[in-house]
């Protein structure tokens, strides 16, 4: 145990690092580690300690490398105070991680170095796994998109992606194919779900011009709609946890995937290592949104890499779900292109303006206390209708009917914690119903799957409402308007109730009203994407909660994450 201990202790010298935040101690234990495993002098560089432990924090901060020209992006307040060295020169990092050989290899000396556990290009410094997936997934979409077997297709909410798509579909399935040579997947569950229901509704659109046969419609129903997961077969108890990789590719010649904005490198690698050869890629997403919650800005990153020449990205510029000059796509617009100054502009003017067809509303927590509990008592009187329908609810019709009704008006926070955050809509809305809400599983309860559950077919982000059946036993049931799944509590995964949920766990839905909470205060994750992506999910009716000052703050944050993959595409 002793020789455990002296083998991830680091020097007194980087403990300021850990007391200003720049590092954790977990990260600087394990290069301890990694340097008495390479036998590796332990008189090293202070930097070079930094950086290692800065790499091995990056699947935590949304990173997939360390950017050495950009090192403020990683520094903290106290830099460059006292005893806490943290040049700005990008050579200064690079010539310390350059000294450390043991660790540290260049791309062009990957193959003969292959146990490095850190891969330094240019000025980025990778955990050599990143950088393997990085140049996996450029290699890829460089050689599809010469054969023109990869698809890009970007565009904003209602701005015809789906069109594309089922036109994509059906052009594919009028020719010798099977509906078994089809995959259509998203990174969530949620996201899977709504793009089933968009499909349906753009085949069955075209159905009714004429533009396809009627039996197309029953094809594009009976094609699954999986999460990227499911669609890689994960198992993670199985030996192989992934059922198709790179030796074992999947049977399909055309695989979808929407919303890929929310897809992390680790699964868009694993994805182009299992695509069958010659089979198609379409991609699909939104690179204004958020990114994924792991490591990695896949989409985005391909976008910037088409503006080089590297690929081909088709953006659509439709505007189907918010007409034009309405109050979301006015809002969203200028959100999108970083004018926080008409942004605002376009708030006070709409919610100056705000009639019945416009639906948007405007409320400062801070100087409107009034409007805030008028808006507590909306979203307190919909969950009250919500349990009365779901007491009422015993058929799959009712069931049908319990879900719509939930869609209709959704709270979307940017925190987790406190009064304006997804605990704090919860506790309040919950306190409101009082005896409706009394027990675990209560009648009218909404709750989303936190994780994926193979037993019950459930995945990460499915929504469903607590009801009861027949025999007046409680169920949770799930699904949308075309179809439900009837589970009994007992065998339903682990949930949380969602009276009001994070932005992150929203997108890929859209709700009747939606209500976007922002905090009043500073807030590192208060960024231009997350407030984009709750806006967004408004059709039609959309309301702010935010002061001016976190609106602006919000709008003017660009989210930042350090990554390769458009140089390398």
């Amino acid at each position: 145990m002793s020789s455990l201990y002296a083998s991830t202790r680091y020097p007194d010298d980087l403990q300021p690092y850990v007391d200003a935040g720049a590092v954790e101690s977990r990260d600087l234990r394990a290069v301890s580690a990694l340097f008495r495993l390479a036998g590796a002098s332990r008189n090293v560089d202070t930097l070079a300690w930094v950086a290692f432990a800065l790499v091995l924090g990056t699947s935590r901060s949304g990173h997939t490398c360390v950017d050495f020209a950009h090192i403020d992006l990683w520094a903290p307040e106290s830099a460059g105070e006292g005893s806490l060295r943290w040049p700005a020169a990008a050579d200064d990092w690079v010539a310390a991680v350059t000294a450390c050989p043991d660790l540290v290899c260049v791309p062009a000396e990957r193959a003969a170095s292959p146990r490095r556990p850190f891969v330094l290009d240019g000025t980025r410094l990778y955990a050599s796994r990143s950088y393997a997936e990085e140049l996996r997934v450029a290699e890829y979409l460089r050689a599809a998109s010469a054969e023109g077997r990869v698809d890009i297709i970007t565009g904003g909410p209602g701005s015809g992606k789906t069109t594309e798509v089922a036109d994509r579909i059906v052009a594919h399935m009028s020719g010798a194919f099977g509906t078994d040579t089809v995959a259509l997947a998203a990174p969530t569950g949620l996201a899977a779900k709504r793009m089933d229901r968009a499909l349906r509704s753009a085949v069955r659109r075209a159905v009714e011009k004429g533009i396809v046969e009627p039996g197309m419609e029953g094809v594009i129903d009976g094609l699954p709609k999986l999460t990227v997961h499911k669609l890689l077969r994960f198992n993670p108890v199985a030996r192989v946890q992934w059922r198709f990789n790179a030796r074992d590719r999947m049977p399909y010649d055309l695989v979808i995937i929407d919303e890929v904005s929310m897809m992390p490198l680790s699964m868009m690698a694993r994805l182009v290592d299992a695509m069958k050869d010659g089979a198609r890629l379409i991609l699909v997403g939104d690179p204004h949104q958020l990114a994924s919650v792991d490591a990695g800005t896949v989409l985005a990153d391909i976008v910037e890499a088409s503006v080089r020449g590297a690929v081909a990205v088709k953006p659509l510029g439709g505007k189907f779900r918010f007409p034009e000059g309405s109050p979301v796509d006015d809002i969203a617009t200028h959100t999108k292109a970083g004018d926080s100054a008409a942004a605002l502009a376009a708030v006070r003017l709409h919610a100056a303006g705000s009639s019945a067809d416009a639906r948007f509303e405007w409320v400062d927590p801070v100087s409107d206390d009034a409007a805030l509990q008028d808006l507590a008592r909306t979203v307190a009187d919909h969950a009250r209708n919500l349990c009365e329908l779901a007491a009422s609810a015993t058929s799959p019709e009712q069931y049908r009917e319990v879900l719509e009704f939930r869609d209709s008006l959704q709270v979307v926070c940017a925190h987790r914690r406190g009064n304006l955050g997804v605990s704090g809509w919860n506790t309040a809305v919950e306190r409101q119903l009082g005896q409706l809400a009394r027990g675990q599983w209560y009648v009218g309860r909404p709750v989303m799957v936190t994780h994926n559950d193979s037993f019950s077919g459930l995945s990460n982000g499915d929504i469903g409402v607590v009801c009861r059946d027949a025999g007046n036993q409680p169920v949770v049931v799930f699904g949308d308007t075309v179809g439900v799944k009837v589970l009994p509590v007992a065998r339903v995964p682990r949930v949380e109730t969602v009276h009001a949920l994070t932005i992150h766990k929203s997108q890929g839905s859209e709700f009747g009203h939606t209500i976007v909470v922002l905090p009043t205060g500073r807030s590192r994750i208060l960024t231009r994407e997350l407030l984009y992506t709750g806006m967004t999910r408004a059709k039609p009716h959309l309301t702010i909660v935010s002061t001016e000052e976190s609106l602006v703050s919000a709008i003017d944050t660009k989210v930042q994450r350090a990554t390769g993959l458009a140089d390398l595409i």
